[in-house]
Parts: structure tokens; sequence; C-alpha cells
């Protein structure tokens, strides 16, 4: 038995052991090698309230700083200068972070984004339950992108990432790619937008290598006028395919009252542990403070999370 599958297999004990367990078989490479299965699954969680309360189908919609992860084309879409913090209050102890800014840059926009998810020390224990010491695990991703519109209502974009997982005295690091593309429909208020995630070679982790969580991700999304509420509905919908993972659907949806107010909400297709999500937006001046609400079944918990963005 290799060291990292006897770390968890015989020496990870926390209050709920089971659900931890159950969630570290998704969520670390070092169990997913045992199945063939991709490695860094962190990077499949999604950034940001809106798209998170919009069911993450955000592909053909990113327009703000979180277009560095989910289309690194929408930062050509994004107005100005903006920064965007975010903490995800996730289950279990487990947190996430992240932070972006993009803005303008010659023909096109950049875009530079941080990303982080990380528990408490977790307890060592020998096989008769002993304690023997304590150990930590975090993940981080640095992104920075670069978008260049060809046309007024069409851009390509690039993102170039580092990405490293601890764990205890471990570690594995790669280095992975983005491409994605943004296509606006005339007048119509409607978009298309694709994004290829997490392309290159394998990691290593100790002696044993895993490859990347590529991901395809292919949308659409329509934006109109509602005049009855004096603000804008919008609807999107998205495919998405991971490497080891079955095809999956995204839908969400956006009421914008008058900018200042926004409703959301989002369904999941092809998940076991995630169906619906919630959000609420509220735009104050210059800045914006999103809330979603992503439960989770088999008694997992809820996820929180919680953006704010300014236009500097």
């Amino acid at each position: 038995m290799s060291l990292i599958e006897e770390t968890f297999m015989h020496r990870f004990v926390r209050p709920q052991v089971l659900a931890l367990a159950l969630l570290w078989m998704i969520l670390t490479p070092a169990l997913a090698l045992a199945a063939g299965e991709a490695g860094f699954a962190f990077l499949k969680l999604g950034v940001g309230a809106r798209p998170m309360g919009m069911g993450s189908a955000y592909v053909a919609l990113a327009d703000d700083p979180t277009a560095v992860y989910w289309n690194p084309a929408g930062l050509a879409s994004a107005e100005g200068t903006q920064l965007l913090v975010m903490h995800n209050e996730w289950i279990q102890d487990f947190r996430q972070e992240f932070a972006a800014v993009s803005g303008s840059l010659g023909p096109g926009a950049f875009g530079f984004g941080l990303s982080g998810f990380y528990t408490s020390e977790f307890e060592g224990r020998d096989d008769v339950g002993t304690l023997t010491r304590h150990f930590g695990f975090n993940d981080l991703a640095v992104t920075g992108a670069y978008a260049y519109r060809f046309a007024p209502q069409a851009a390509g974009g690039v993102a170039v990432k580092f990405i490293r997982e601890m764990i205890d005295q471990e570690n594995a690091t790669a280095v992975a790619f983005d491409l994605g593309g943004r296509l606006g429909i005339g007048k119509t208020g409607a978009a298309l937008g694709a994004a290829v995630q997490n392309l290159g070679g394998k990691a290593k982790f100790e002696s044993e290598s895993f490859r990347l969580p590529t991901t395809v991700r292919a949308g659409a999304s329509l934006s109109r006028a509602i005049s009855s509420v004096g603000g804008k509905g919008t609807l999107s919908a998205e495919v998405r395919k991971a490497k080891g993972d079955d095809t999956r659907f995204h839908l969400g949806g956006e009421l914008d009252y008058k900018e200042r107010l926004a409703l959301r909400a989002g369904a999941k297709f092809g998940y076991d542990d995630e169906k619906l999500s919630f959000g609420v937006g509220l735009i104050r001046s210059r800045f914006h403070f999103d809330y979603a609400l992503v439960p989770l079944s088999s008694d997992l918990g809820t996820s929180h999370f919680f953006s704010v963005t300014a236009r500097l």
C-alpha cells in the first residue's frame, strides 16, 4: 500500500468519517488514482456567486473577472477594470477562496485569477486509533488569461494556469491551458459560448501519475428587457463533459430589477449530489454583492458562496 493510500485509508479520522471518506474519493487524486480517474478535481467546483446561483450555466454569459475560470473569451466583454473576491463555505469544514481582476489591454482584455481549496488540519492516527500527528491539505491554482476581440461581438481567449495540490508533505504540480470562444448574435440578446478547460499532460503525486480533469463546455444564453418589472431577464443553458464523468446539463435564470436587485435560480442534471441552486445579487454604485445557496444531497450539507465585485 502506498503512502497516500495509507494516509487516507487508515489514518484519516474526523467526526464525520464516513461522509468525508466519500468526499475524498471524489475530490482527491490520491484515491482517484486507483480508479484511473483525473486528479485536481477541485478545478471542477466553479467560482463566483452569480454563476453558481445560476446552476453553473455560465460559459456563454461570462463577462466579468470569473471569465478567467468559465471562458477566457468572456473577458473581452467585461466592462472597464473589475476586481472580484469570493468565499465559498463548502461542506464539512472545507473552504474555497477565489480572487480575480480583469481589464482592457490593447485590442482585447486580460485577467488574473487565484483559487484555493483547503480545510483545517487532519488528525493522523495509526491502525489502533492512537494520535500520531497532524497534517494539512490545500489546493492552489494561479491563472493568467487574455481575450482578443475579432469583431464587435466575437472574441476568443486563452488562459494558462499553474496548479498545485499538497497533502501532508507530498505535493503534485502541473501547468494547464484553457481555450474559449464567445459570439453575440446581433441585437437579439443571444450569445453562444464554448470552452475547453485544463488541457495539459499528466501530474505526479509521489510515484503515481494522474491526468488533468479536461473539461468541454458549450452553451447559449438569452437576455431580454422586461418592461413590466423595469428590468431584464436572462436564461442560460450549458452542456458539460469532463474527463471521467458522464455528460451533464446545466440551466440557469436571472431576473434583474432596475440593475439594483437580481434573483437567480439554476438546475443541474446528471449529478448525484447537486440538483438546484439559488442566488441573489445587490448592486450599489460600483459594487456588486452576490450570494448563492447550493444544497447538496446525501446529508452532506449546503454550500454558501459570497462574492463582491468592484468596478475600479
